[in-house]
């Protein structure tokens, strides 16, 4: 290598299709940190860790079925998305027609 040029980068590689998000997953985890911190400061028997990742997923999947209910800017969001979104199973194309003239 010479003085004054300075080795070439290494190309970034590139980033790969993102993980889908659950938003259940991540209510359910900070429900289970918050649940767990609240467990282990209390005195007394600890539940295992499996029982409050199953309680922590309940809840988190009954607050999204009430936000749903009882939010009403979530409610119109949820619309508003249904609206938009198209069903293509409903689609009908007639391609008999397409190449005739």
């Amino acid at each position: 290598m010479s003085e004054g040029h300075a080795a070439p980068a290494p190309a970034a590689a590139k980033p790969g299709p993102a993980a889908p998000h659950d938003p259940v997953e991540d209510l359910a985890r900070q429900v289970f940190i918050q649940l767990s911190a609240n467990v282990h400061a209390a005195p007394g028997e600890k539940p295992p860790h499996a029982k409050l990742v199953e309680l922590s997923f309940r809840l988190a999947e009954a607050f999204q079925a009430g936000n749903l209910e009882f939010n009403t800017a979530a409610r119109a969001r949820a619309d508003a998305k249904a609206k938009a979104s198209v069903d293509v199973s409903k689609i009908e194309i007639d391609f008999g027609s397409i190449g005739k003239t």
